[in-house]
This record gives C-alpha cells, structure tokens and sequence, in this order.
C-alpha cells in the first residue's frame, strides 16, 4: 500500500473516527512490509513471508500484533504521514490448537531483517510476555543480525548490553522455546535460533552461521557458499546444533507444533494427559521375535518404540546425529514422556563423545520439563578406538554419568539385550538418594562390567599366551563365561526389578509413568536452571 500523498493525517480536536481510519491505514502500510516487488521476490524464493507463517502456525484469528505501528514514519510541516517502513519484525501473541503461545519472527523482505531506524525487538514484547504469562516461546527466524549501516546511520559502534542473552537464559529456564530457521541467519538472530530446546531447518532453504560467506571470506579466506557453510547438512547431519531438517516450511511450523504437544507451559507445570484411544494393556505380539536370537544381528529399534507408545506416535529429536542413541517424545496411556533408545545399526550401539552430549542434552530437557523417561537400552559401552579417543569420549560421557545422576524424574528402563560398562552406567543411575531404579529385563539381556570377548583377552592375556592354542583357549575361556551371562542368573541376584515377557513391556510402562504423576506434580515445584542448548 503506497503512501497517499494527498492524504490528511488525523489532528488532535478532529473527530475519533478519523483516528481510527488513521489506525487502519498504518496497519495497512505495515501490513504491506517491504513492498511488492520484495515480497514477490521472496515467493521466487520459495519462502513465506513472516506474516504467512504466523497466519500458518496459529489458528485462524487468534494472532494479536504488538506494535504494528512501530517503524520509521516521517511527516509533514502539517502533521500529514508522507513516509513509512515498518520495523523488520512481527510479533505477538497467538494461539495453537486453543493453547496460548508468544510468537515473532523477522520480516526479511525489509533490511533482510535488520535492525533499522525504529526496529521491534523480540526482548521487547513477546519474550517478557512469555516468561511473565508462562506460555511458550517460537522463533521464526530470517535474520541477518547487526548491520554496518546502523552504525553509520548512529555515527558510532556501540559495544553490546549482552541483555538479550540474560534474557534468554530466563526463559531457556521457565517455558518451552522452539525455533525454525526460515532463511539465512547470522548474527544475534542465529544466536537466538540456537538458544531454543527445539530447532528445525529448511532443507535448502534455510543456513545458520555466526557471519555469511562474505565475512568468512574477508577474515580467513575461506570461500563457501552459504549451503556448504550453514546448510542443514553441516547443521543437522554433522555438527548437530538444529535438531531437525523438514523439507518445507509448512512441516517446519507442523514439527513446532509437535514438539509443544509434549510439554506443559512451564518447567513448573506437568504435562496434560491427552485421551489417545491406544489401551495401556495392549499386547504387542511383534514384541516377542524383534530381537534376533544371533546377538550379533541388529534390528529396527524404532519399531520397537513405536510398539510400545500410544498409536505408534513418536517425535524423534536429532535423528541424523549421534546416531547410537535416539531420543525424542511419545505417550504411554496418554501421558507425555521422553524416550531414550540405543539402535545398534550405529556405532552397534555404543556411547561416543557426539552420542554422550545428546543422551546428556535430552536428560536435561525432560528433568527441567517434569517428563518421566523411558529408556530402551542396547549399549555394549563406550566406543573404542583412536577416533573416540579424540572425541573426548570418556570425558564427555561422564557429562552423561552427571546429567543422569542429577535428573529427579522417574525413569523405567527396559534392558532389551546389552548393557556394560560405565556408559550404561548413565541410564541405569538411579538419580536421586534412596530411589528406586526400575530395570526391566527382556530375555535377550546380557549384562555386565564389560563384554565377555574383551574382557577375556584383557584378563586372561598371560593364561592365553602361554596356551599351546591360544585361540583355541581364550574360545574355550569364552564359552565358559558365556553361561553367566544368563539373564536369569541376574534376575536370581536382583539386578532386575523382574525378567519379563517384551509383550508385556506397553503394559509396564503405562502402569509406572502413570504411578508417577504425583511425584511430577511434586517435583515441578522445583527450581530450575536453563537447558543448555
């Protein structure tokens, strides 16, 4: 919508009902953005605009703007509007699904949403918004951050308040805060992207990075283009910052929608139970053969969780990291709870530093938001070798050992076959003083200090050299061992709460996430700190 240059602007003393028309002709200014020429090419882009993807993420209607009037305006000697760009971000409070939500996100057809003139600010309205009605927090982000003509528009180079990062530090503590990356995001907006619990990308539409290619350029004379340099690949696939990769916005805001689901509205709060249909009773009969009797096989260990929760629903978190473990939210009997799995398709299972730093990570995120866990574990123990080693594997493992130590929630873990060492360790802690650790064990369990075939070569390394055969010896020394490590022999010793049919998995963990409730209730009294991204 052009300015009118005709157009008297409303004066004090003149009737109400021109400053009302006054309101609606801004609002439709600002509604405009950054023209048509910059939103059209936007679309070519294959992206919405920021006022798109609210309109898509909230339900119809429920979107209240704070600040559509905000931005640069110039006017006449006669008090008339003859100029107007509106700030470079849209935000406020909307609905998903009748659920109260904080929402904003940059306009990137102005500034590529910069900071210019008169801007609005995410700290401004809807991050005290979130933190003082205790609602959720989204990000939609497409932002290049700071901009060197602000500085020469101020005619100085201001050193950061870093208030935006306390701020955000509050909230990381208090409500869910979940992000989508729309566009190419740099600077303090990547930064605020990243400080979220959930975050998902565009597959090729969407980069991440601290400074563009042209920065990069200039300062280390790496030449990249923003994919290479910030793309889901690097993002989601290798460095693990952003959880997920969609192939389209609309999946972006639908995963947000998922991740919310889950959670309560503050880290005070429980989760509310939502009516599923799925029987808590229920038998599943691909239970009883999932797991192959040859131990050294490998087997679908999603379908095994999809199994067990309500209607087979699961939200996976960081699929295409840290592989060894999945981790992500289902229900059982209705109720949210956090999943841990290992797959031993990756790694066969076992812990390394990238694994560690997710197994840590999403202990953290259930403790702060009161979900209890349930794990399925099939860990043979730390990975070896030389490139774990440089990993810090054991180190960032005993990050693992901590954050399953400090965690208060209840966790019910199902041992479905291998569980040594000290990375087992970290799901089998109990977590608290005198509590109960609750370790089911399915007939394919092996358990122990260490695996048998390791083990015998360290311990028996002299007794095996000295034999005449000594493949032939540590086999036998091997096979002597094997007959411990019966799950039964564990189960005569206690090491298991009980060794149970796997079709009866469903029913047990409905039974105990359910008896857990009050001690949720309890435990979300708590004080809470930030969940470290």
């Amino acid at each position: 919508m052009p300015i009118d240059p005709n157009r008297k602007s409303w004066k004090p003393g003149h009737p109400w009902e021109a400053a009302v028309d006054d309101i609606g002709y801004i609002r439709g200014l600002a509604a405009e953005m950054g023209g048509q020429e910059r939103v059209e090419r936007q679309h070519a882009g294959g992206r919405y605009t920021v006022r798109e993807r609210i309109a898509k993420l909230v339900d119809d209607g429920s979107f209240i703007e704070a600040g559509p009037l905000v931005g640069a305006a110039e006017y006449d000697e006669d008090g008339n509007l003859r100029a107007f760009t509106p700030g470079a971000y849209v935000h406020g409070l909307g609905e998903i699904d009748g659920r109260p939500v904080a929402v904003g996100g940059d306009d990137f057809t102005i500034s590529g949403g910069s900071p210019h003139d008169v801007h609005k600010r995410p700290h401004d309205f809807i991050h005290p918004l979130a933190l003082q009605y205790g609602i959720p927090l989204i990000h939609l982000v497409e932002g290049v951050g700071h901009s060197s003509k602000a500085d020469e528009a101020s005619g100085h180079m201001g050193l950061p308040s870093g208030d935006l990062w306390w701020q955000m530090a509050q909230l990381l503590a208090a409500v869910p805060v979940a992000s989508a990356i729309m566009g190419s995001v740099a600077g303090w907006p990547a930064g605020i992207a990243l400080m979220s619990h959930f975050t998902v990308m565009v597959k090729g539409k969407s980069q991440i990075f601290p400074s563009g290619p042209p920065v990069v350029r200039r300062a280390i004379g790496e030449t990249l283009d923003k994919e290479a340099l910030g793309g889901s690949q690097m993002h989601v696939h290798e460095s693990g910052q952003v959880d997920n990769e969609v192939d389209t916005e609309e999946e972006a805001l639908e995963q947000i929608r998922q991740f919310l689901s889950y959670l309560p509205n503050t880290t005070a709060d429980v989760a509310p139970r939502v009516e599923t249909g799925d029987p808590p009773d229920r038998r599943p009969e691909e239970l009883l053969n999932l797991i192959p009797t040859n131990r050294r096989r490998g087997y679908d260990a999603r379908a095994l969780i999809r199994h067990v929760v309500d209607n087979g629903e699961f939200f996976e978190m960081r699929r295409h990291y840290a592989g060894a473990v999945i981790t992500g939210f289902a229900r059982l009997d209705g109720y949210s709870v956090g999943i841990l799995g290992s797959d031993p398709m990756k790694l066969a299972g076992a812990m390394d530093g990238n694994v560690a730093d997710k197994y840590a990570h999403f202990v953290d995120l259930c403790d702060a938001f009161n979900l209890p866990m349930v794990i399925f574990l099939d860990m043979p123990g730390f990975m070896l070798g030389s490139a774990a080693e440089r990993k810090a594997t054991m180190r960032r493992g005993v990050r693992a050992l901590i954050a399953s130590a400090e965690a208060k929630v209840p966790k019910v873990e199902f041992n479905v076959r291998k569980s040594y060492g000290v990375a087992a360790d970290a799901p089998n802690s109990i977590g608290q003083p005198n509590g109960l650790n609750l370790r089911f064990g399915w007939p394919a369990g092996e358990w122990g200090g260490i695996p048998i075939e390791g083990g015998v070569a360290a311990a028996y390394r002299r007794e095996i050299e000295a034999a005449d055969d000594p493949d032939a010896h540590r086999e036998m020394i091997e096979q002597r061992l094997l007959r411990l490590r019966s799950p039964f022999r564990a189960a005569h010793q206690g090491d298991v709460t009980d060794l149970i049919d796997p079709r009866d998995t469903r029913r047990l963990a409905c039974t105990f996430v359910k008896l857990a409730q009050p001690a949720l209730a309890k435990l979300a009294q708590r004080p809470k700190r930030a969940v470290r991204p």
